[in-house]
């Protein structure tokens, strides 16, 4: 089991069974032999103090920040779970050595974009979502080939810990995008899609609205896309004007990307905007386990 999907499948024993069931089954589940994320620390020690394991829980905080060397943005330690070792001086410790790695990052962070040279004639191009990176969109595209489509990643500048990214809802991530296509000579390819993963998809639609960037297909996988909420008028009208192909990709158990969804269908049935659209019935917020054989139907 990958570490998103792992993540995925915790937080299903979490809302089902409890904190304790939860931190047990990620402990018995974790492969040993893997290096962990900042996320799977994040999950354990958060876990851990909710389930009134303390001195578990800043172990595995001392484990990721003061023996691997992670950090994390300051806002991740205000989560409520932390409550019960806030006022723990290796948890102060572990905060102060974060919080100076975090700024010394800020000062480096770049956009990273994978794509060097045209090698074909058809481009996609893949955003990542909230906590994550290149190399996991990588690992859920890598079975996709086809000779027709030369396949790149960009990679967010905002920072979210040690190698994790996002993409704030109202930060320059539509910049990002432009600025990215702007280096690929976009139109120099056929035919160039945009496949966005959680946030990554309202990174696409804002760009597409607010920077005016051109492209012919998106294709949008577990959608976070709250700016359907606030801007659903100029989000739809700027996909009618530039004749984008829209594809939604969600499934039935993904409790907040489902409703933005239907919100997007509601808003683009009534300005007339067509579109497509398949939910999966077994599916939380991951990608499907059949990526390649529904993005060849749909390209």
């Amino acid at each position: 089991m990958n570490e998103v999907n792992l993540l995925d499948a915790t937080l299903d024993v979490l809302e089902k069974k409890g904190t304790c069931e939860a931190y047990d089954y990620m402990l018995a589940t974790l492969d040993t032999e893997e290096k962990w994320s900042s996320q799977i620390y994040n999950f354990l020690y958060c876990l851990a103090a909710s389930s009134g394991k303390n001195q578990e829980a800043i172990q595995w905080l001392r484990e990721a920040i003061l023996d691997k060397g992670l950090w994390y943005r300051p806002e991740v330690f205000e989560d409520e779970d932390l409550d019960p070792i806030r006022q723990d001086q290796d948890f102060l410790t572990c905060l102060e050595v974060s919080k100076k790695k975090y700024e010394e990052a800020l000062k480096k962070t770049s956009t990273v974009l994978s794509w060097k040279e045209k090698t074909k004639h058809k481009l996609i191009l893949v955003l990542h979502g909230n906590q994550q990176n290149n190399e996991i969109s990588q690992s859920f595209w890598s079975d996709f080939k086809d000779k027709n489509y030369q396949l790149e990643y960009l990679q967010s500048k905002e920072i979210d810990s040690y190698n994790l990214y996002r993409w704030s809802d109202d930060g320059d991530g539509p910049k990002q995008l432009s600025d990215a296509l702007e280096t690929t000579k976009v139109l120099q390819y056929e035919k160039l899609v945009l496949a966005g993963f959680s946030a990554g998809c309202d990174t696409i639609l804002r760009a597409i609205t607010e920077e005016g960037i051109k492209c012919d297909q998106v294709i949008l996988f577990s959608p976070w896309i709250p700016s359907i909420e606030s801007k659903s008028h100029e989000v739809i009208e700027a996909l009618k004007r530039n004749k984008v192909e829209v594809v939604m990709i969600c499934g039935h158990l993904d409790e907040d990307c489902m409703p933005l969804c239907k919100l997007f269908e509601d808003k683009a049935n009534e300005l007339g905007f067509k579109y497509k659209s398949t939910y999966l019935k077994e599916l939380g917020h991951a990608y499907p386990s059949d990526l390649t054989k529904l993005i060849s139907i749909y390209l």
